[in-house]
């Protein structure tokens, strides 16, 4: 399983604290604090020394785009799996999404941005700010262009995080929050334009409950909703890795499965799919919208697998070239 992102932040903020406590004051300064280059700067310096962003052309097919923990978004041919391009210009890249274009919107956590690439670019077409939070994760509204993001708080443990909604992608967003959906990091939609949302309330730094949201299409009402858990123990102490639809249920990714959703007059549990070794969130590969998904893609480690869906079990295809901790992944349609 994918380790927490508060491990990480913790683990951030702990290197900081010493490199901050062992630069001793220069002479003259009368113990004056010493100005330090804020994280922002680090990282966009690190950037530079990466190679530019490459792609081949003649990419007038299904592409599969995976964000990387070393800053780069791999792209790959989907159905021959090979390495067509690399886009370097994040610093910490996580969720992706894809719109009817292909166009594909990845969201880098540590610069607040949401960067939209055409299918097959490597020059973002925009930049959309949303440095007021820390972006996580994303969905396309495949019947008006929406974009939605899953923002967590930015500045600390305890600092409120929201749902953005960007009408057809663009402008600016409506924001929803909720206290006990603290953290967002998971939102997908559904055939029809009907948003589900997931975050988590921290109660200490161990301890944490997951929550749900609703949005119905062509409605603002964001209300919470309760899903019932896929066991007896619930929800609490339960981080979801993300929400998807598979062209017939609503998925909640939790460990190695997918559990299937209905949400009509109340949510049901209708079902569940095993994906051996998947740890991060799924991308469904669904020619026909109208139907159910054929295939699933997830990772673990440093490899990205393929299974057949909704047959699940293990994975028939894996996925090892230009790999460093994928994380976010998604699929954009033949252009």
């Amino acid at each position: 399983m994918r380790a927490s992102r508060w491990a990480y932040a913790l683990g951030y903020f702990v290197i900081v604290a010493l490199l901050v406590a062992c630069v001793a004051p220069p002479s003259g300064t009368g113990g004056a604090a010493v100005p330090y280059v804020a994280a922002p700067n680090a990282a966009a310096a690190r950037r530079t020394l990466r190679p530019h962003s490459w792609m081949k052309l003649a990419v007038n097919q299904e592409l599969l785009y995976v964000s990387n923990a070393n800053g780069i978004v791999n792209v790959y041919r989907y159905w021959q799996r090979d390495l067509v391009g690399e886009l370097t210009d994040f610093t910490q890249p996580e969720g992706e999404c894809a719109d009817a274009k292909g166009d594909v919107y990845i969201t880098d956590y540590s610069t607040g941005d949401i960067d939209e690439y055409a299918h097959g670019g490597k020059t973002a077409l925009r930049v959309i700010d949303e440095s007021g939070y820390n972006p996580y994760a994303c969905a396309i509204d495949p019947k008006t262009g929406d974009l939605a993001v899953a923002n967590y708080g930015k500045g600390g443990y305890y600092t409120q995080g929201s749902l953005a909604i960007y009408a057809h992608a663009k402008g600016n967003p409506t924001y929803y929050s909720s206290k006990d959906l603290y953290h967002m990091n998971g939102v997908a939609y559904d055939n029809y334009g009907d948003l589900l949302a997931t975050g988590f309330y921290l109660y200490s730094d161990e301890y944490l409950e997951t929550y749900f949201a609703y949005v119905p299409a062509k409605s603002k009402d964001f209300q919470e909703i309760s899903l019932p858990p896929p066991d007896s123990s619930g929800w609490y102490e339960t981080e979801v890795s993300g929400l998807g639809w598979d062209g017939e249920y609503w998925t909640v990714d939790l460990y190695d499965a997918v559990y299937q959703y209905s949400i009509n007059i109340k949510p049901e549990l209708v079902g569940s799919v095993k994906l051996d070794a998947a740890e991060i969130p799924v991308a469904f590969y669904n020619p026909n919208p109208k139907k159910q998904a054929t295939q699933a893609v997830s990772g673990s480690g440093n490899d990205v697998y393929y299974w057949k869906y909704p047959a699940g079990g293990e994975p028939y295809v894996t996925l090892t070239h230009g790999l460093d901790k994928p994380f976010g992944i998604a699929i954009s349609g033949r252009k």
